[in-house]
């Protein structure tokens, strides 16, 4: 059985309309999140399944939008559905994610005192791959808020996934992949996100289409036109490809 790649949210920040951006990949036994932002309870609804199904998640990069539901999943899987699911996080924001932004609600519970090994079963990437359920997982570091660690993703060579990132032409046009989705701002002068403007600049059409775009603000129905003729268009909430 083939594993799937589905958009459980696709929308900016700011979003009213959309979940936060993050996305789930489904083997024949095993479910993975990569991000897990705020809304990531109700992004499991709407798609009929719920935190208990969960089996492991990678995290890109320490913003709200990417990891604030990690809070409601560890207390959930702790406490009702009496599991760890797995956290792949790389070492080099593992002291962000705990010390600087889980701690504080975290960091004692029922049981007393606890750190994120009493939530998750904790696997600390040290190079820059895994690979889960018969998935391959190769990251890149992305640009987004500069001196943050963020990680991009390329899955079992056939899927690119962004995360938060500027334009990044080094990467991109040095791997091959069958679609992606890439991160995106109608701003223009946006310093950590890639603004259309510059995506149409700095990829070349061979790229552009078959990149759909994500982590968007809600006027992107302005926007509809320009997308469906310059990429693959836009990312929509439980679309799935088979990876």
């Amino acid at each position: 059985m083939k594993s799937s790649f589905v958009i459980l949210g696709c929308g900016h920040s700011e979003s009213l309309e959309h979940f936060n951006n993050n996305a789930l990949v489904t083997s024949s036994t095993r479910k993975l999140l990569i991000d897990c932002g705020h809304t990531i309870k109700h992004a499991l609804s709407a798609q009929g399944m719920n935190i208990g199904e969960i089996d492991a998640i990678f995290i890109t990069h320490v913003h709200g939008d990417h990891v604030f539901g990690l809070e409601r999943i560890a207390y959930e899987a702790k406490f009702k559905y009496k599991k760890k699911i797995t956290l792949f996080i790389h070492q080099s924001i593992l002291t962000e994610l705990w010390d600087q932004t889980l701690k504080g609600s975290l960091g004692y519970n029922g049981d007393g005192e606890a750190c994120l090994e009493d939530y998750f079963d904790v696997i600390i990437l040290k190079t820059k791959s895994f690979s889960y359920d018969g998935n391959h997982f190769q990251l890149f570091n992305v640009k987004h808020t500069p001196n943050k660690a963020v990680f991009g993703l390329l899955i079992n060579e056939r899927v690119f996934y962004s995360s938060d990132t500027v334009a990044v032409p080094d990467i991109i046009n040095n791997i091959s992949f069958e679609v992606g989705f890439h991160d995106v701002t109608f701003s223009p002068n946006n310093p950590v996100h890639a603004s259309i403007d510059t995506l149409l600049e700095e990829y070349p059409k061979s790229i552009r289409e078959n990149l759909f775009l994500m982590s968007y603000e809600d006027e992107w129905r302005e926007h509809e036109e320009l997308v469906s003729k310059e990429f693959k268009g836009f990312a929509k909430q439980g679309m799935k490809v088979w990876i």
